[in-house]
């Protein structure tokens, strides 16, 4: 099944850390990487051109991290795609067992970095506030039954990721990824340690980002009932 998997990974700025995740992905099998670059100042794209990474660089790196993932959904030619991180923060042993629910029939399969009561080693007061409220909000409006609304390390076959029929350019692609999903398909939530990034920091806004996922919960909230 991993030959049939495409690790879809949205860059910009990583080179500090791409070379040690591309090396962890292809260690476990994984050689189908695909790097989604928002036109990087630094040495990402070398570096992951030189370990046999196919390369997709974005024509305007204004269009942002959602724009990213709806462009690598959309040129993929694998049956599965695998949305992963470029900060060494994930935990790449998740795929396959991401990969063996969907072998149970399950549609979609999103990490959680707090199932069971657990932590992110990566997490700041603010972040971890701020992902209990929009999990929490998301829980209250849909009755999904989720404890992660805001790490986007999931899998499904590439058709299905195109039926959701995203539009979020930006950070917001998350929310729309998970709710959509839930809605259309059968999801399962499955617990990822993510580990602390040890170069560069997050390109979330903490404060615009997070009036824009409120905006964007409430968009598909109404939408929701309408339907």
């Amino acid at each position: 099944m991993k030959d049939d998997i495409e690790i879809l990974i949205p860059t910009f700025n990583e080179e500090g850390s791409i070379e040690k995740t591309i090396i962890d992905l292809k260690n476990n099998g994984y050689n189908f990487i695909t790097i989604l670059d928002a036109q990087s100042e630094d040495k990402t794209v070398n570096i992951a051109k030189n370990l046999g990474c196919k390369i997709i660089i974005d024509e305007n790196k204004k269009m942002g991290f959602g724009y990213s993932v709806i462009n690598g959904i959309n040129n993929s030619n694998k049956k599965y795609c695998c949305i992963f991180d470029g900060d060494g923060s994930f935990d790449s042993n998740s795929i396959s067992l991401m990969s063996e629910e969907l072998t149970r029939g399950l549609d979609f399969v999103f990490c959680s970095r707090y199932l069971g009561g657990k932590k992110s080693d990566d997490d700041t007061l603010i972040t971890e506030f701020g992902n209990f409220f929009f999990t929490r909000l998301i829980r209250i409006l849909f009755k999904f039954n989720i404890t992660d609304a805001l790490f986007l390390y999931c899998i499904s076959e590439t058709e299905k990721f195109k039926k959701l029929k995203l539009t979020s350019y930006d950070f917001r692609i998350c929310t729309e990824i998970l709710i959509k999903a839930h809605k259309i398909f059968s999801c399962k939530e499955i617990f990822s340690k993510e580990r602390k990034r040890e170069f560069g920091t997050s390109k979330v806004n903490k404060i615009l980002d997070g009036l824009k996922l409120l905006q964007n919960i409430f968009i598909h909230f109404f939408k929701y009932l309408i339907k």
